[in-house]
């Protein structure tokens, strides 16, 4: 995230004496099930900031991310560090003395703010052997010292009892045992045929999932008389079309499509938003070599749909007078999560389609096999889909 790019130098006091704490044993913050995603919840930080988040995503452990769901640039970060001694202490309580520390009464065993000039601000406490610090970047946030601070109180309370759950101490393997670990937006670039689609998955934990898998096939195309091919590397497509006045046309064959035009530097209006905007950050060069004439009436770029039982296809084709043709396809699939001893199962209603299967490794990571038994690696930043 930027803000917290910038947040690193008003944290780096901290972490170049955080990164020595000891580990004691007499405390349940210092066990093996250390996870600093388990001292706030989803709920307490939507309840402090007042706008949905996504769950957490577990940085390390010692490190946890919220998005608001709105503004993913909006973010509470818990950053945790255990075990600082008496010296520590000390320390701790120097810097919260310095100038520009406020202090925060009421907080644990004592807590500081440092803001940042860009609108973020930091609270840092300490509670028995552990220290924390919560960040949180909101420029919109109309009392962000309240905000933190009540965090903060919610943390501290947590951190006076054991940080692990009752059904945390014996998990089946390969399933986390809050939904929370899994639910949520995801991101893979899962291969389809001799190319990588980007992926969207959305895990519900009401127990529904939906699945999206674009690709984009950059290649030429000929379109004359009622008959067209469009031929990439991966794909030959072909068929004829009948044109229906300027701003629609229909196509048979192998897409048996209807296509409506989206006008100048329109997005379509169905394909995935997220997977679409993937796309266009980047440019795509074609090299043409000389081929017939387009016809004029199919220049330019349109959007179309089929649906299938068990999965609903978007399309975009865009189409130049040189014969350039950028074909993108989305393939989307839902229904019901099934839970096993080490994985879940992604069921698709009334379709004979074998399910997908989901095993989680880690908050941040999970391994999807598809129906044909092909794996591929999974996490919730967002940013993995530019390497697609």
């Amino acid at each position: 995230m930027a803000y917290f790019s910038l947040m690193r130098p008003l944290l780096g006091l901290f972490l170049s004496w955080t990164a020595m704490l000891g580990c004691s044993q007499s405390s349940d913050v210092l066990t093996s099930n250390l996870n600093a995603c388990l001292i706030v919840t989803e709920a307490e930080v939507e309840l402090a900031i007042g706008t949905p988040v996504t769950p957490g995503l577990r940085q390390n452990d010692r490190q946890c991310l919220y998005q608001a769901k709105r503004n993913p640039q909006e973010t509470v970060t818990v950053e945790l560090n255990p075990g600082p001694d008496g010296d520590k202490k000390s320390l701790f309580r120097d810097q919260r003395s310095k100038a520009g520390h406020q202090p925060v009464p009421g907080v644990g065993d004592g807590a500081f703010t440092l803001r940042s000039p860009i609108g973020g601000i930091q609270l840092t406490f300490l509670k028995a052997d552990a220290l924390v610090t919560l960040s949180l970047s909101s420029s919109k946030e109309p009392n962000a010292q309240a905000a933190v601070t009540n965090l903060a109180k919610v943390a501290a309370t947590r951190l006076g009892g054991p940080l692990h759950t009752a059904s945390a101490a014996s998990p089946e393997p390969g399933l986390p045992a809050a939904s929370a670990q899994w639910a949520g937006d995801w991101y893979g670039c899962p291969p389809v045929g001799l190319m990588y689609a980007k992926g969207h998955l959305a895990l519900s934990d009401g127990g529904t999932w939906s699945l999206t898998t674009a690709v984009l096939m950059p290649g030429t195309v000929t379109a004359d008389r009622g008959r067209w091919q469009a031929e990439s590397y991966q794909e030959i497509l072909h068929g004829t079309y009948r044109l229906a006045g300027n701003d629609r046309f229909s196509t048979t064959g192998i897409l048996s499509v209807t296509w409506d035009k989206l006008a100048k530097n329109q997005g379509p209006n169905k394909f995935d938003p997220l997977l679409w905007r993937s796309f266009t950050t980047a440019p795509h060069k074609v090299a043409v070599k000389r081929l017939p004439p387009v016809e004029p009436s199919l220049v330019g770029t349109w959007e179309g749909s089929a649906k299938f039982i068990d999965r609903q296809e978007e399309f975009v084709w865009t189409i130049t007078a040189a014969n350039v043709s950028e074909f993108y396809k989305a393939t989307s699939q839902s229904g019901r999560i099934e839970k096993e001893p080490n994985q879940l199962r992604l069921t698709i209603p009334q379709s004979k389609t074998p399910p997908l299967t989901i095993r989680v490794l880690a908050n941040d990571k999970l391994e999807l096999t598809d129906n044909s038994g092909t794996v591929s690696q999974w996490n919730r930043n967002e940013k993995l889909l530019s390497r697609c």
